[in-house]
């Protein structure tokens, strides 16, 4: 993910074929300077929340772009617990 770019809870995300869902959470690197992953949930109802990562996003027009198809995104790992 190039830096400087906001990230903020709740922001749209789309893909290259549609809207995905929203920005659930955001992990950081240890030292907190630097996004890994973005926990992506879909927005149709029961999909599981992904676990996406910071590389394959970017800054969009009103909220991030994903750089993946639908069923690539489905394809991501589910996102788990907090711990």
């Amino acid at each position: 993910m190039p830096e400087g770019i906001v990230i903020a809870i709740g922001a749209a995300v789309e893909g290259d074929e549609h809207f995905v869902g929203e920005v659930e959470r955001v992990d950081l690197d240890p030292s907190g300077r630097f996004a890994t992953h973005v926990t992506v949930r879909p927005r149709h109802e029961g999909g599981a929340a992904r676990r996406v990562p910071a590389t394959l996003l970017e800054s969009g027009a009103g909220g991030l772009r994903l750089h993946c198809t639908l069923e690539e995104f489905e394809q991501l790992p589910a996102d788990g617990p907090v711990l």
